[in-house]
């Protein structure tokens, strides 16, 4: 059973992650590690941070100890290791992962879809990776990330109608966007970056129906 964390202990743990400062959650994290080694919660947070820290490689060693323990039936650990198989472009890896995270979710859970969408794109499966973007965003609609793949995805694919029609969802609908781990200010940047490259694309390339 694992041991209780506060919720104020969690708290203090995710301001310090929002500054940056990995070094002092970390110590929080292993005042319930040394109590409890295979706390998941606490392995979680160990997860995170490293990812953050860049260090792939220690973040994996977590996440398998917790797939392990789980024995491989966990959506949120096969999910988690799919995104750090993303990380080192291992798409073959990533999609086993996150395929089976989304039979277990009964492809209900809109954010492993728009990983297994991305992994089935880079990997090739092109049109499939676009489908499966879509589904993402048929189920939420308002997840910034969505909209922000869907319009790299389409100038990528030189459809500049359809990335200027997701440009105007994300204008229209800006009040109510959905953010996770990047601030607003993030995509409201690289979207207006999107705009003035389909500008200049404009004077070159015809649109797409």
């Amino acid at each position: 059973m694992n041991t209780y964390i506060p919720e104020q202990l969690i708290d203090e743990i995710e301001q310090l992650k929002e500054l940056n400062k990995f070094d002092e959650a970390m110590k929080k994290i292993n005042t319930i590690l040394v109590k409890d080694p295979s706390n998941e919660d606490a392995l979680l947070q160990v997860t995170d941070i490293q990812y953050r820290q860049g260090e792939i490689g220690k973040a994996s060693k977590a996440i398998d100890f917790l797939n392990a323990k789980k024995n491989h039936e966990d959506p949120l650990g096969l999910y988690i290791k799919g995104v750090l198989e993303m990380e080192k472009n291992n798409w073959i890896d990533a999609k086993k992962y996150l395929r089976k995270a989304l039979e277990l979710t009964k492809a209900e859970n809109h954010e492993i879809i728009r990983c297994y969408g991305l992994c089935e794109y880079w990997y090739g499966n092109r049109e499939k990776g676009v489908n499966l973007l879509k589904d993402s965003f048929s189920i939420n609609n308002k997840d910034a990330e969505v909209i922000y793949n869907l319009i790299e995805i389409y100038i990528l694919e030189q459809n500049y109608k359809k990335a200027k029609s997701m440009i105007s969802y994300f204008y229209k609908h800006h009040k109510n966007i959905q953010t996770i781990d990047k601030d607003m200010e993030y995509y409201d940047n690289k979207i207006a970056l999107f705009e003035k490259f389909i500008t200049t694309q404009h004077m070159f390339t015809p649109l797409h129906a």
